[in-house]
């Protein structure tokens, strides 16, 4: 048991060897089949999609943010790692913790899970973000925010995230670079954490060690 998972990490080095630079970014999905869509703009979503949303959000997370945010980007980034809808994108510069995020998800354990990679040239780097406006109906590219040092989870992730409008993700020149089946999931997730990706890590959170504990032993 687990002795696979280092197979699917080794053909995963291998594909990155031919799609891997230093210039692209990586996205784990753990179905396939789902399409690269900012949470806020899926049907039937709800978060936080303009500036009356985020207000309500700072004022009722603000006793639970450590660090305090320092401006409306780095709310936004914030609420889009604790599950909240948002117009963001999660990318990460670490193609292994994309790896671990593409088989991470125990409702999609059933399913195949993908690995999607993007040049960062699709993008407009956002070097500053004080005076950023989060909310626009278009722009000539999305805009990509470095999350790392925002707080504990995105510099844990490396996150790196897209800002987005309602329909410039859809001309995305992503594309699947890695896909791994779900009987292979369970395998690689244990692999990965003996290469240091693994839940409480990337969360930053002592609860998701419990939950990994109590499942595990």
């Amino acid at each position: 048991m687990g002795m696979h998972g280092w197979q699917i990490v080794r053909e995963f080095i291998d594909v990155l060897s031919i799609e891997g630079q230093l210039s692209t970014l990586y996205r784990g999905q753990p179905n396939a089949s789902w399409d690269l869509t900012p949470s806020i703009f899926r049907d039937g979503s709800k978060g936080i999609g303009d500036e009356k949303s985020l207000y309500r959000w700072k004022r009722l997370a603000a006793r639970f943010a450590s660090p305090l945010p320092t401006d409306a980007t780095e709310w936004l980034v914030l609420a889009q790692h604790y599950g909240l809808a948002t117009p963001l994108l999660d990318w990460t510069t670490s193609p292994l913790v994309a790896l671990y995020f593409a088989c991470d998800d125990e409702e999609q354990s059933d399913e195949r899970g993908a690995v999607w990679g993007i040049d960062r040239s699709c993008f407009e780097d956002a070097h500053e973000t004080l005076t950023l406006s989060l909310f626009k109906d278009e722009r000539p590219k999305p805009f990509l925010i470095n999350a790392v040092g925002r707080n504990p989870r995105s510099t844990a992730q490396d996150s790196i995230m897209s800002l987005h409008t309602i329909e410039d993700y859809k001309s995305l020149k992503a594309r699947q670079i890695f896909e791994i089946a779900a009987i292979d999931k369970r395998d690689t997730i244990l692999t990965l954490r003996k290469l240091g990706i693994s839940t409480e890590r990337l969360h930053f959170d002592i609860a998701k060690l419990v939950a990994w504990i109590k499942k595990e032993f």
